[in-house]
């Protein structure tokens, strides 16, 4: 693929061929500073990072060269670069490996928002002992009364569970149960097109002016629940769009076999709050809001990032193990010793 290649592209063209891929929720977004970045996929828990999936890299070196960089050919380079984005040189082509799903199970649970004291805590419960077949995520969603919204969201307060079970029917109802148990008032969850699975997440088609922030947590308890409802729950007014927890471990947990500077990501959820930003103060407000619920959480968060959820400037060291990171940088004295290359999170 070349750079700037979208998701909805490359899914796609694999689809032609019953495959699919370690694709992102949203199909506008391209695919090398995704995978290059780590990658969260609703695969996730079974396949580990989309970063793992990468076979070889072309990238124009800080010197002006030409390479391309695999497990055999320039193969520290390859290990640097996958996980640390465009700080080593300008990506022009990846290849990855494919997945074999010409469908899967997937779709979205819908509640009022004022389910969500009875949601939160039974959806942690039914994470902890969900196969690594399953990867879903639950938000606490505010949406504006804007016209252009299907009336089961516009102007409503939700709570939505959503995600992939990678089983055949019975086993995913199966998994699903307790779920349902609970009585969404909306429920898609069945065998679709893999392609599909671009739109469960009802990630906008297109940007939108957003601010985030995000945190990696561990377990999470009663007092977390407590916590993180207190800042989003029922009668809050928050400030924030969406105000969601992935689940992570499985294989995004386990360091990968033959992996990169990023090949997973120790924890059990990662907290991703969005606000809606179309004027310079507003985007103070959302941030404002964003870090509230950080604050909020931080007694269950650790010190680890994730590149592709981390929209400012960070202390990039955050993202790698420690001996990682210092093999990191001892790579990128070498490709760069005179500090070319500007990237997003530089080395």
């Amino acid at each position: 693929m070349l750079g700037g290649t979208l998701w909805q592209d490359v899914v796609a063209a694999a689809a032609t061929h019953g495959l699919t891929a370690l694709h992102g929720s949203a199909g506008d977004v391209a695919v090398a500073g995704y995978v290059l970045g780590g990658g969260l996929s609703f695969y996730g828990r079974q396949h580990g990072l989309a970063v793992n999936a990468v076979t070889a890299v072309e990238l124009v070196t800080p010197d002006g060269r030409l390479v391309r960089a695999s497990a055999e050919e320039e193969p520290e380079l390859f290990w640097a670069v996958r996980g640390s984005g465009g700080s080593l040189g300008v990506v022009v082509a990846v290849e990855i490996a494919l997945l074999p799903y010409a469908d899967v199970v997937a779709g979205m649970l819908l509640w009022d928002r004022e389910r969500a004291p009875e949601v939160l805590p039974a959806w942690l419960a039914w994470t902890r002992s969900a196969p690594e077949s399953a990867t879903t995520s639950l938000r606490v969603m505010s949406f504006p009364p804007l016209p252009e919204l299907p009336p089961f969201l516009a102007g409503r307060d939700v709570v939505v569970v959503d995600g992939a079970v990678l089983e055949d029917d019975d086993r995913a109802a199966e998994l699903l149960a307790p779920l349902r148990a609970l009585a969404p008032e909306i429920d898609t969850f069945g065998r679709v097109p893999a392609p599909a699975v671009l739109e469960v997440h009802m990630d906008p088609p297109g940007p939108v002016p957003a601010v985030t922030a995000h945190s990696v947590l561990g377990e999470l308890d009663e007092a977390a629940v407590a916590a993180f409802l207190e800042q989003v729950g029922p009668g809050t007014r928050s400030g924030l769009m969406i105000a969601e927890l992935r689940h992570l471990g499985g294989a995004i947990a386990r360091p990968a076999v033959g992996g990169g500077a990023l090949s997973h990501v120790p924890g059990s959820y990662a907290l991703h709050p969005v606000a809606i930003a179309p004027t310079p103060q507003a985007a103070v407000a959302g941030r404002a809001a964003a870090f509230a619920l950080l604050r909020a959480m931080a007694p269950w968060a650790q010190v680890n990032l994730l590149p592709t959820f981390t929209d400012t400037r960070a202390d990039t060291s955050r993202f790698f193990d420690g001996e990682d990171w210092a093999r990191l940088c001892r790579v990128r004295d070498v490709v760069d010793p005179r500090r070319v290359m500007q990237a997003k999170h530089d080395l």
